[in-house]
């Protein structure tokens, strides 16, 4: 037979027995690799992103706190609340705590983590560095680290825009 190996040929001295269990070995790892192909591509092919979430973030509490050199400086901190709003009405909150770790005239550092409430969905968790520069329109994107409710496992980016008007948050979550 054409593609066949001489152990699995007629004079091979594998014998009919043999000859059959080789068969359905092969068949059988032939089907556990289409099987596992098939479980590693479909779902992947078959799961759409989740559209991405847009807010507009409405401060509601901020507090500076000046724990290194007078003041602004690493070893500072800040902690705020905002409300999370859509189409003007509210969808949720967020508590965020950051920690100065660059300030200069020209550069601000944080490093932060925050978790983002949504009403009746859940929460999300973000963590990253927000980087502030004197010409007013900053772009930071913090890695989404989980979350509960419908959120629950949820990784991603999250996307901080800061360019003179109202904070805006874009939330790209990863297909589960």
């Amino acid at each position: 037979m054409p593609g066949r190996s001489g152990c699995h040929g007629g004079d091979g001295g594998v014998g009919i027995k043999g000859e059959l269990i080789m068969r359905r070995t092969h068949a059988a790892g032939i089907a556990v690799l289409v099987g596992a192909t098939a479980a590693w591509v479909v779902p992947t092919a078959a799961v759409a992103a989740p559209p991405d979430i847009r807010v507009t973030a409405r401060e509601t509490s901020a507090v500076y706190t000046d724990g290194g050199r007078p003041g602004e400086s690493p070893g500072d901190s800040f902690a705020f609340t905002d409300r999370l709003m859509k189409n003007g009405e509210r969808v949720g909150r967020d508590v965020v705590n950051c920690d100065v770790v660059r300030a200069s005239r020209r550069l601000f550092v944080l490093q932060c983590v925050g978790t983002l409430t949504f009403k009746g969905r859940g929460d999300l968790t973000v963590q990253g560095k927000l980087e502030y520069t004197n010409n007013g329109d900053d772009r930071n994107t913090l890695a989404i680290t989980g979350g509960t409710g419908e959120f629950r496992g949820a990784s991603g980016e999250f996307e901080v825009v800061d360019d003179g008007g109202p904070t805006r948050y874009r939330i790209f979550l990863d297909p589960v």
